[in-house]
């Protein structure tokens, strides 16, 4: 089956605003003809093509993604915080070349009908595994476009909306947005004013409680467990939480807070000793050269039940991962990396509880040299992890059965 959302959405709104920036507006009309120019700049792009690139929110990096849609290549968004340092690195992960959204032309140039094969391979995302490296998840066009598909009703999202692009577009949210709205003939914003939807992990709505929502007809809460204390002071709010991951394109369980949890379509989930399993049409092709059987259930590695109320909750984790501020951390990552820093032995991360955050992670070394501190750590580690990974402080490493009780001590 072949379909192209904003080429369609061209002929049915021409004049509706696609796209809104801070100094610039495109319709659906001249998002197309702009998405036409892109391909003829990129005529050399072949089908199956990897493509990276810093995903940085701009019109750009927007029209990219489709663009590469258009051609049948794989666009493979980068994390503006990766240090530059392992830029080459992950373009030898993906086998990927490199292009500059902003080297792009814009301007419009008049186009004919385009198609879209929803079996084609169209997204390589980088995401934390159950391993100190991370994987690449693959996503066909049709796992992003059918759970886009399925939410668009609950979440009253309508030709009028606006929905604030307030997630990163290497993360499978931020992209999620994209493909909602252009579906749906809805405005993409990279502002938040007047704008009618928004997604947020918690951290985003702890910050912005005090903020007025005057037109917000959704908050779209997810990425991480939510503090009770932080949904009884968010309670007068729209809010649909969320539970879903990188492998199921986004949104896998949706529910109103204080409503219901909805049935969505083209996705399963059942649970299988205490592990939740999902399926579908949203469920992802498998890591990069690790296919998946599409048609058996996918274990997440989440642990979670059904309550009395027939919702699920989420209860934990079968490996040591943890979530801070809405992004992935897996622990072995930063002690693979700690461990490589000249002089430190041994070295063990842990979360502790954060407000802000969520949890944050802290690390025990046992260091040979007896110079390292927290300061040197982060220096040291600034060309191997983003920011947000470098532990917030350093202790010195404990006897094995000193751990959980140091731990105990920081949290109280």
């Amino acid at each position: 089956m072949n379909i192209c959302p904003i080429s369609e959405n061209a002929q049915r709104f021409p004049h509706h605003v696609a796209l809104n920036a801070i100094d610039k507006q495109w319709t659906y009309q001249e998002l197309d003809a702009s998405l036409h120019a892109i391909c003829c700049q990129l005529k050399d792009v072949k089908a199956g093509e990897r493509i990276a690139f810093i995903a940085h929110p701009t019109p750009g990096t927007i029209m990219l993604f489709f663009a590469l849609f258009r051609l049948g290549a794989i666009a493979c968004p980068l994390s503006f915080r990766i240090p530059q340092e392992q830029i080459p690195r992950h373009l030898e992960e993906l086998s990927a070349r490199h292009i500059d959204p902003s080297t792009l032309s814009l301007e419009p140039k008049s186009s004919g009908p385009s198609s879209i094969h929803l079996d084609q391979l169209a997204t390589f995302l980088f995401t934390s595994g159950s391993s100190a490296k991370p994987k690449i998840a693959c996503h066909s066009f049709g796992n992003h476009y059918y759970n886009a598909l399925g939410v668009i009703e609950p979440l009253q999202l309508d030709p009028t909306s606006r929905w604030h692009l307030s997630l990163p577009l290497f993360h499978v949210g931020g992209i999620a947005i994209l493909f909602r709205c252009f579906i749906q003939g809805a405005c993409v914003s990279l502002t938040p004013e007047n704008c009618t939807h928004f997604s947020l992990v918690p951290t985003q709505l702890y910050r912005l409680l005090n903020q007025p929502f005057p037109h917000a007809k959704c908050l779209l809460i997810g990425g991480a467990p939510i503090p009770a204390s932080l949904l009884k002071q968010a309670q007068a709010l729209p809010l649909f939480t969320t539970y879903g991951m990188t492998e199921t394109s986004s949104i896998m369980v949706l529910q109103k807070e204080n409503g219901p949890q909805f049935n969505l379509p083209y996705r399963e989930l059942k649970i299988i000793d205490n592990e939740i399993h999902v399926r579908g049409k949203t469920l992802f092709y498998g890591y990069l050269n690790q296919p998946i059987d599409p048609n058996a259930w996918f274990p997440t590695k989440d642990l979670g039940r059904i309550n009395a109320a027939g919702k699920l909750e989420i209860i934990g984790r079968k490996d040591r991962q943890f979530i801070s501020g809405g992004e992935n951390i897996q622990p072995e990552e930063i002690e693979a990396a700690l461990l490589a820093i000249p002089g430190i032995r041994q070295a063990t991360v842990l979360p502790i509880p954060d407000e802000e955050f969520g949890a944050r992670p802290i690390a025990f070394i046992d260091d040979e040299s007896g110079t390292h501190t927290l300061q040197t750590l982060c220096k040291e580690l600034q060309a191997h992890l983003p920011s947000f990974k470098h532990p917030i402080k350093v202790l010195p490493y404990p006897n094995k059965n000193e751990l959980k009780p140091k731990l105990s001590e920081l949290i109280t």
